[in-house]
């Protein structure tokens, strides 16, 4: 197990380092090195903080579930849940740096806030949680802290009290409880408040129907209670086994991210059939551009979830069939993020109505890509009405050392924290 261990580490801090030095190579030549351009703003950075950001909410709600609803079966892997929650909220920031350009200037958000914007209180929300998170985890682990201590390579056990009386730790583990109880209604509503912020960043932006609604809010908490107990359920995994008295656990927690999926299906599906239904409008433009142009995307998505509900909903006893359907529901979501993108930019929002013949309609007007491309034997447009956006190798690289980054800490802390009864 250690060997196992010693390699995935290994494998995640190479990643790790290529995704760091990509970030420095993108830094020093710009955001040109991405395949994002004027028309395309946002592509598979973005993609990813949303990605996570619902895997941290999914975390906390699961954690906080414990003391709100009683659900008692949740309380053993409940360090696991909100440790989580932390790692991918930090995640989820980290994710920001490479998308904005100049990470140096983003004291600019704190100094010059701009109140009508949703990305100042976006970020004021998810360092709160990140923070909330952090503080959950301690409280819930206070007591086997104290008792064990935190195990650091090259430094060795901290924070450990010595000869502490067993009345002393049934002291501190029920004032870790009421800490807990106290802090859950907290963090339950700031885990719902974090990803309907995170939507209202994109649902709020008029001019592009892709978004625009009120239905989207939704369909991420949906998207957020998929992901993460499917997320908490490999980490449990890889923390406490398959034990018997975990069953229950692992049964309910395929179940909530199942039914989440379900919701989720049937929410997406049922705007898919309100906009197929007016057969006009830019909400019906958006629409035929996932089925023309992105349909292998879309049906990443909807496999996955489909085969991840299916198979959370009958091979919940077993650790191939829990490992199996949380990941597939997690490639389906991870889907379900990407196309956000790819039909709110291809529709671009300057449009000039135009008569012609006796009838009507809307010209797109083209965007500026924003560099001078091709030869001068094979010239380049430098304007375009659409621009098929495919992420870079550095945009990739990045991505995947961050997840790399991220793994490595969460690895890192399963094992030196003592998250284990």
């Amino acid at each position: 197990m250690r060997r196992k261990y010693d390699l995935a580490m290994g494998v995640l801090g190479v990643l790790a380092i290529i995704g760091i030095v990509a970030f420095i190579y993108q830094l020093q030549k710009g955001l040109i090195l991405t395949n994002m351009r004027n028309p395309f703003s946002w592509g598979l950075y973005i993609a990813m903080w949303a990605f996570y950001v619902g895997t941290a909410a999914g975390g906390l709600v699961v954690s906080s579930a414990i003391n709100i609803f009683g659900v008692k079966q949740l309380k053993p892997i409940a360090p696991v849940a909100s440790l989580s929650a932390f790692i991918f909220a930090v995640a989820a920031m980290i994710m920001v740096l490479p998308d904005i350009g100049r990470p140096d200037r983003i004291f600019n958000m704190f100094l010059y806030p701009n109140p009508k914007s949703l990305l100042p209180w976006d970020f004021l929300v998810l360092s709160t949680y990140a923070l909330l998170s952090a503080i959950y985890t301690y409280v819930q682990l206070e007591p086997r802290i104290a008792e064990r201590g935190i195990s650091l390579p090259l430094v060795g056990t901290i924070l450990k009290k010595p000869n502490l009386t067993s009345e002393q730790l049934e002291m501190l583990r029920r004032k870790s409880e009421r800490r807990a109880k106290m802090l859950a209604p907290i963090a339950l509503p700031f885990a719902i408040l974090i990803h309907t912020v995170t939507a209202w960043v994109l649902a709020t932006q008029l001019s592009r129907p892709w978004w625009y609604g009120g239905l989207l809010a939704p369909t991420f908490i949906a998207a957020a209670l998929t992901a993460g107990p499917a997320v908490v359920i490999i980490a449990s995994l890889i923390v406490y086994g398959f034990k018997d008295e975990l069953k229950p656990t692992y049964r309910l927690l395929a179940k909530i991210s199942a039914f989440s999926a379900v919701a989720l299906l049937f929410m997406y599906y049922n705007d898919f059939f309100i906009r197929q239904w007016w057969d006009n409008g830019k909400e019906y433009d958006a629409l035929m551009l996932v089925f023309r142009d992105y349909l292998h995307i879309h049906a990443i998505e909807a496999i996955f979830l489909l085969a991840g509900i299916i198979i959370l909903a009958k091979k919940y006893d077993s650790v191939q069939g829990l490992v199996a359907g949380s990941l597939a529901v997690n490639i389906g979501i991870l889907a379900h993020r990407y196309l956000l993108i790819p039909p709110a930019y291809n529709l671009i929002p300057f449009r000039v109505p135009v008569v012609m013949a006796g009838e009507s309609f809307e010209w797109q007007y083209p965007i500026a890509v924003g560099e001078v491309r091709g030869t001068l034997f094979n010239p380049q447009p430098i304007f375009v009405s659409y621009w098929n956006y495919v992420p870079s190798p550095v945009e990739i690289a990045i991505t995947v050392g961050v997840f790399a980054l991220i793994s490595f800490v969460f690895l890192g802390l399963l094992r030196a924290l003592p998250v284990r009864e």
